[in-house]
């Protein structure tokens, strides 16, 4: 009898936890390898750091359904505009694959902006950059 209370009870956890993984959004982003490859790019989403993602890299996040706003920049005070956001709304149990990127203009500044990408570039590009795990 003790038995069948055990396997229920973990039934019921692992149900638990699967239940509780699939109310998220999964998030991939990623960022290209280009201009300042020594300089991590600063990813937020809404005005919350996300990681501090390097040339060539990507992360993974697990973010509650909703509406969020998506920007990158280098460190510093946190200087969202609307030419740079990217605004998406999140639907839980769905993959959304985030483009880091940054446009350069001959003599000037950089501009960064974020760019949706559909699941099958997504999943492209996840397999050639490598898993940054320092954001995890």
């Amino acid at each position: 009898m003790k038995k069948w209370h055990i396997v229920l009870f973990l039934m019921i956890t692992t149900y638990c936890q699967l239940q509780a993984q699939s109310d998220k959004a999964t998030v991939y982003l990623l960022r290209s390898v280009g201009p300042d490859q020594y300089v991590p790019y600063f990813t937020y989403l809404d005005s919350t750091l996300l990681c501090k993602l390097g040339n060539g890299k990507y992360s993974v996040h697990e973010v509650a359904p909703g509406e969020y706003k998506f920007h990158a920049q280098y460190k510093g005070k946190l200087k969202p505009s609307p030419e740079t956001d990217l605004t998406v709304n999140l639907e839980s149990g769905k993959t959304y694959y985030i483009s880091v990127n940054i446009a350069t203009k001959a003599f000037a500044k950089g501009s960064f902006y974020c760019e949706q990408l559909s699941e099958e570039e997504g999943q492209k590009r996840a397999e050639v950059f490598k898993l940054d795990k320092k954001c995890q």
